[in-house]
């Protein structure tokens, strides 16, 4: 039986993370892709270089973010540390909805372009690009402050400064705000990253909104170039499984490529496009170990089955590819049905 690749992801997600394998540091002179920054540039150019550049880099990055930070009934901060070095990158920021680690945070290790979670330990191959950076709450600041240069610094990498203690009146109109202070002071390296951020912006929105909202956030490069990054410790908790289409479109095919072996009896849960709700009750007959291999089809009572060990014999219809993405899945879940999920498989349309 020939097989077509399939997409793995979580929440129909998928991106690819660049490699983060360079020791460069500030050293490289004056030059770069922002050398001679007079003016800040468009804020799609400038988050697009920022990343690009971090992507090519070792670096530590940190980020928090407050809003109504001085009244009554005010939200946590979110913070966000990101190491990112040869080994891989690992992001740990707050989980405040769930399942929060000892220290308080959740982290997330990427390799290449694999992702697992130290909570779930949910492995995903094709991976979620880590946000570098609050890209919308940059954007709101860059667009809204009127910027302009105040300083030069730095010794051997030139770094911009630039400031702002008013608005842009006519973006703020467009984005419906109604600004009762602002104050942003960012630093830009020559070399075509955002080195620092830091502003408080105090603003009702809509504009006539009764209430006006006070939002802190501030952004770090705190380390570049050398920055060691180790392999956690959950990442031996990962089940990887990857998946694959057949050609026939009859059955998916699971291949177990690592990880803890999944027990028998374990549920697994399928949904096609004319399965409106996800479909329970197939489960592995034995244990799915490493190097083991699944076929997963449907029945001719319209029921999800497993095959281990080889194709099976009879398949009732093939398994229909929903159109949208957040749609498109296969989801494997420890029983008790309270456990973590361990992976998702989002099937990719046949070409």
């Amino acid at each position: 039986m020939e097989r077509r690749h399939v997409l793995m992801g979580i929440g129909g997600a998928t991106a690819v993370l660049a490699g983060c394998n360079s020791s460069s540091d500030e050293s490289d002179g004056p030059e770069g892709p922002f050398a001679d920054l007079q003016e800040l540039p468009e804020t799609e150019a400038l988050l697009t270089q920022h990343r690009r550049t971090l992507d090519d880099r070792s670096f530590t990055s940190e980020e928090e973010r407050i809003e109504n930070a001085s009244e009554m009934g005010a939200s946590q901060p979110t913070t966000q540390t990101i190491r990112s070095g040869e080994a891989g990158t690992l992001v740990k920021a707050d989980d405040i909805a769930r399942n929060l680690s000892s220290d308080g945070r959740q982290a997330v290790w990427f390799t290449g372009t694999a992702r697992i979670s130290r909570i779930t330990h949910t492995f995903n191959p094709d991976g979620i690009t880590p946000p570098y950076i609050d890209t919308e709450t940059v954007s709101r600041i860059v667009s809204v402050a009127e910027l302009e240069r105040v300083d030069v610094t730095g010794d051997d990498q030139e770094v911009y400064v630039f400031e702002a203690s008013s608005t842009d009146e006519e973006t703020a109109r467009e984005l419906d705000l109604d600004v009762d202070a602002i104050d942003v002071r960012m630093e830009i390296a020559a070399a075509g990253y955002i080195r620092s951020i830091e502003t408080e912006l105090t603003a009702a929105e809509p504009a006539d909104a009764e209430q006006a909202t006070t939002t802190m956030y501030q952004y770090d490069v705190t380390e570049l170039g050398d920055v060691p990054v180790s392999e956690p410790d959950f990442v031996s908790d990962a089940v990887r499984i990857e998946g694959e289409l057949s050609e026939d479109g009859s059955a998916l095919v699971l291949d177990h490529a690592g990880g803890p072996a999944v027990s028998a009896d374990t549920e697994l849960i399928l949904r096609d496009a004319n399965v409106s709700q996800p479909q329970r009750g197939a489960t592995f007959p034995t244990a799915f170990e490493s190097g083991d291999e699944a076929h997963v089809y449907w029945t001719a009572t319209d029921e999800p089955a497993i095959s281990m060990g080889g194709a099976p014999s009879e398949v009732a219809r093939e398994i229909a590819v929903p159109s949208q993405p957040e749609e498109q899945g296969v989801f494997l879940s420890e029983l008790p049905e309270t456990g973590p999920e361990r992976f998702v498989v989002r099937i990719g349309p046949r070409e």
